[in-house]
């Protein structure tokens, strides 16, 4: 199974890109990013995955943020390499299309560095909107993994 991506020619050329620092292993710091139960902890509401390359990924939020939103999101996962890589793909902006997620971890002992990088959000209006709320939603993200590993604090809604 393969998601649709769209080619270069329809693409907006940036990408984007967050790093944070995390005082933490790669090794203790991979399966926050490569387990439903990892990213239930910091992130999602009620997340599930096949771990392996192809293996579908959904994501869903329960009355998250501010605004009190739920919504979800699907793709598949496109690369494992453990301690060091996650990637998949999903929609943030047209159910015809998916981008391209990596989370890379960048070295053996604390601390470790992560990065996010997205790209595929098609040249148009709406993928511009998607790659802008994609850019604040991932920095957002980086820093709730650094506060659930390092002072074990959790924005997730558990109970509604």
């Amino acid at each position: 199974m393969t998601e649709k991506l769209l080619p270069l020619s329809m693409i907006i050329p940036d990408e984007v890109r967050h790093a944070v620092s995390i005082n933490s292993s790669a090794h203790e710091i991979y399966p926050y990013i490569s387990t439903s139960d990892g990213w239930n902890a910091w992130f999602t509401s009620d997340m599930s995955l096949d771990f392996k390359p192809g293996g579908r990924i959904i994501f869903q939020w329960k009355s998250w943020g501010a605004d009190k939103l739920s919504t979800g999101d699907h793709g598949l996962i496109s690369e494992i390499i453990p301690d060091k890589r996650f990637g998949f793909t999903w929609h943030p902006d047209q159910p015809d299309y998916a981008t391209k997620v990596t989370l890379t971890l960048s070295g053996e002992s604390s601390p470790c560095v992560i990065r996010v990088v997205e790209s595929g959000f098609a040249n148009t209006p709406e993928g511009m909107r998607a790659m802008i709320q994609s850019a604040s939603g991932w920095g957002e993200a980086l820093v709730l993994l650094k506060m659930y590993i390092e002072h074990g604090i959790s924005l997730v809604v558990r109970d509604l």
